[in-house]
């Protein structure tokens, strides 16, 4: 999948899109995006070994 089609379906709402967006930027941190639908509400999870330190912007 492409980074544009990619991009595309997570703004069309697709959950496992939206998960790897996120995984994208996250996972090189340790840190695992699950997305999920629950009652017409986008869920998502968000877990790491460690509690990661804040990041300054």
């Amino acid at each position: 999948m492409t980074q544009p089609n990619l991009l595309e379906l997570a703004k069309q709402g697709d959950v496992n899109a939206i998960a790897t967006l996120m995984n994208r930027k996250l996972q090189p941190k340790g840190i695992i995006a699950k997305a999920g639908m629950k009652n017409d509400c986008l869920q998502i999870v968000l877990s790491a070994a460690e509690v990661p330190a804040l990041v300054q912007q």
